[in-house]
């Protein structure tokens, strides 16, 4: 924990960011937010870190990151995937708790065969990046670029585009709130127990949504422990119950990490 004093006296930083990370925001524009990110994207490895399971719906998958830093400032990361017809990544950047910018970048496959090469120059792909700047949670800005490959895209300008202010604005803080969900597991994101499956070379555990016909997860099991061994014995017993265990996210899927106490038992997987 980084502890701060405070003094009689202030000095002001001459770093270009330090209006908006101290949170003296004054003159608020778009050139100052987008320092802004470059200051979280750039010091994002020292940061709080949180994040979500990887929620299944449909062909859809839903992985959300949530970075802090020591001043409260956040970006939430939302990875958002249909297989190999599309793919986002949104950032939705905080200062403290106001809403200062969102970033959206947008992989589009318009090729018939619905199959996409990892090349980003490849043809038949649409790339896109939107940036929507906010002051005091009111939209000012919003600009956009579009290219036909991801080297191309970093080359051009941004340009000006027309948006509904009200309903973008309402969208955007509507999905903080899904995005927090995904991460607490709450509402239509709150899991529990459904099956493991086995297959000839990986094991997988699958939740679901208490919600019927909404979201799944699973969770590939490459070590099993004690509370492993109980979910494959007596799934009956957990069934539908909500479990309390570690995983960490690899290359888009969620991984468990077991227990590393030799007294964890499968008790202790239970969450009441």
């Amino acid at each position: 924990m980084l502890l701060s004093t405070v003094f009689s006296c202030t000095f002001k930083s001459d770093h270009p960011q330090a209006d908006l990370i101290d949170g003296a925001v004054t003159g608020l524009n778009s050139a100052k937010i987008s320092a802004f990110a470059t200051y979280m994207n750039t010091n994002i490895s020292t940061f709080n870190k949180q994040y979500s399971l990887v929620y299944m719906l449909g062909d859809n998958s839903l992985y959300v990151e949530k970075f802090t830093d020591t001043k409260n400032n956040k970006v939430y990361y939302e990875h958002v995937n249909n297989g190999s017809a599309s793919s986002m990544l949104n950032k939705y950047y905080f200062q403290n708790d106001s809403l200062v910018l969102v970033e959206i970048s947008n992989r589009q496959n318009t090729s018939n065969s619905g199959t996409t090469n990892t090349d980003n120059n490849e043809e038949g792909n649409l790339f896109r990046d939107t940036r929507i700047f906010l002051r005091n949670n009111t939209l000012f800005k919003k600009e956009s670029r579009t290219a036909s490959s991801a080297v191309a895209l970093s080359a051009l300008p941004y340009l000006a585009v027309n948006s509904d202010k009200q309903a973008e604005e309402e969208h955007y803080f509507e999905k903080i709130k899904i995005l927090d969900d995904a991460i607490f597991q709450k509402n239509k994101f709150e899991m529990v127990f459904d099956n493991i499956t086995t297959y000839p070379d990986s094991r997988f555990l699958t939740l679901k949504s208490k919600i019927q016909n909404s979201y799944t997860a699973s969770i590939l099991i490459n070590q099993t422990n004690g509370f492993i061994d109980s979910l494959l014995h007596y799934p009956s017993v957990f069934k539908d119950e909500r479990l309390n265990f570690k995983w960490k996210v690899k290359d888009n899927e969620a991984v468990y990490v077991p227990e590393t106490s030799n007294t964890s038992t499968s008790a202790s997987g239970l969450k009441r």
